[in-house]
């Protein structure tokens, strides 16, 4: 049987994965700032699955946590960026 919030886990998998392979592509491309910031947004993406995850889990503090998190990424990002 598979878990019920598989699809949550894989986003997240998934996500965490490309943040990485932007953060990889960013280091050689330094020219293209926009690469950095798309990897900060994917990053809080990232964030937001895990707190999805921890709030259908009935871990709501967590899940809170991990939510702020990923706000405070996109919000400091976009200030340094623009």
């Amino acid at each position: 049987m598979r878990p019920p919030y598989e699809n949550y886990q894989k986003a997240q998998l998934g996500t965490l994965l490309l943040a990485v392979l932007l953060a990889i592509f960013g280091l050689f491309q330094l020219e293209h700032q926009w690469i950095i910031l798309l990897m900060f947004y994917v990053l809080a993406a990232s964030f937001a699955f895990e707190a999805l995850l921890e709030i259908k889990m009935q871990q709501k503090v967590n899940g809170m946590i991990q939510l702020l998190r990923a706000v405070i990424i996109l919000f400091f990002t976009t200030i340094l960026y623009f």
